[in-house]
């Protein structure tokens, strides 16, 4: 049976996939605030960020049991076969989405109309680098076809090395959760300081004042193992329990959420933010009688079940929407919803996040879990 922390991370999931489909609706679609007063959105980025240390968390929960004295060849097996079963059919079928629509781009003649970021989505070649989750070791400058799918490659060379890390810290003692931590910032800020600086976009070459973390198509999968890193040390933490009595409350949780959203609106360092982002992690996991009502709310609880499906499918959707209005006007349409109006905007946005979260619960239960348990029968 789930403890009653993890429902509350699922429903912390749910609302960082919103956001990040609510980033990309902005940039994509249409401007859901002024561009003075939209800092909050440009920095929903890091809401992927908070993926990696929620996996990192749940990863040490999971399987505190079998890796803790040793990994053997079969629970490693079992182990990336569970994870594979989790991530990999999803990330088939919404490559296939990208590819009829690029037959379709194809064949309308449309194609030769894109923007030469927009070709680059969809290079043919690129796709045996997507179906091995090796899009984020800089083999090219630019995200290829599902973007989001990027933070899968992350992910998967996370898990792969997930197991040894857990021994590793479990050998050095859980009391040492400091050594973690200290490993997981310097790691995001080398991340933001000293790699995005050096990574390069297409043909343009590098930016030295580029400081981020929003870095993919050559540091992602470091980006990744920094975050599950972040989450390993949050979970010895959160084992001492020590902290409880400062996390563990309604006020504490507020205060750190009015901390995040204030670092990103004014665009404070992102190493900062991820931090936050953690305490966030630590004081939803800690939980109490008014955080725990509040992560059971129905809606939330859903979106946390829906989350990897609508996190998958929002920018297909996206370029569905594109498509739309490529098709009507000739052309490539940049923000084809931008409005002056910008309560018509954010209306626009509800209804673009509704549909994202039923097709999330259409993916969820007719594709997500079926699929994940077939593949678990039949490999584990």
């Amino acid at each position: 049976m789930q403890k009653s922390y993890l429902h509350n991370l699922t429903s912390l999931r749910g609302i960082a996939a919103i956001l990040v489909a609510t980033l990309h609706f902005h940039f994509f679609l249409g401007g859901i605030l002024p561009a003075k007063n939209s800092a909050i959105v440009d920095k929903f980025y890091l809401m992927v960020d908070l993926f990696f240390i929620l996996s990192g968390f749940i990863m040490c929960y999971v399987y505190e049991d079998k890796f803790k004295e040793e990994v053997l060849n079969r629970d490693y097996k079992r182990f990336l076969t569970a994870r594979l079963a989790r991530i990999y059919p999803l990330h088939l079928l919404s490559l296939t989405g990208e590819l009829l629509i690029f037959v379709f781009l194809t064949f309308s003649g449309l194609f030769q109309t894109l923007h030469p970021t927009a070709k680059h989505l969809y290079r043919l070649e690129t796709i045996p680098i997507q179906l091995t989750f090796l899009q984020t070791i800089g083999i090219y400058n630019f995200d290829t076809w599902n973007a989001p799918a990027w933070s899968l490659s992350a992910e998967w060379w996370a898990y792969v090395l997930f197991p040894f890390m857990f021994l590793l810290t479990t050998k050095l003692g859980y009391q040492k959760w400091f050594l973690a931590a200290g490993i997981a910032i310097a790691g995001w800020v080398t991340i933001e300081f000293v790699l995005a600086p050096m990574e390069p976009f297409m043909n343009k070459p590098p930016n030295p004042a580029h400081k981020t973390l929003d870095v993919n198509w050559h540091y992602g999968t470091l980006r990744g193992i920094v975050g599950f890193i972040g989450g390993m040390s949050l979970w010895q933490l959160f084992r001492l329990s020590k902290l409880k009595s400062w996390f563990g409350n309604g006020w504490a949780l507020l205060i750190i959420a009015l901390g995040c959203a204030l670092s990103m609106h004014f665009k404070w360092y992102d190493s900062l933010t991820v931090v936050l982002i953690g305490l966030l992690i630590l004081s939803s996991a800690y939980g109490s009688q008014s955080i725990d009502k509040f992560y059971s709310f129905g809606a939330l609880v859903k979106l946390g079940k829906w989350s990897f499906s609508i996190y998958m499918w929002h920018m297909i959707l996206i370029h569905l929407v594109k498509l739309y209005f490529h098709i009507e006007k000739g052309t490539p349409v940049w923000r084809p919803l931008q409005s002056d109006n910008y309560y018509k905007a954010n209306i626009m946005l509800l209804t673009f996040l509704l549909i994202t979260s039923l097709i999330g619960y259409l993916s969820y239960k007719f594709i997500e879990v079926p699929t994940r348990q077939w593949i678990r029968r039949k490999w584990s």
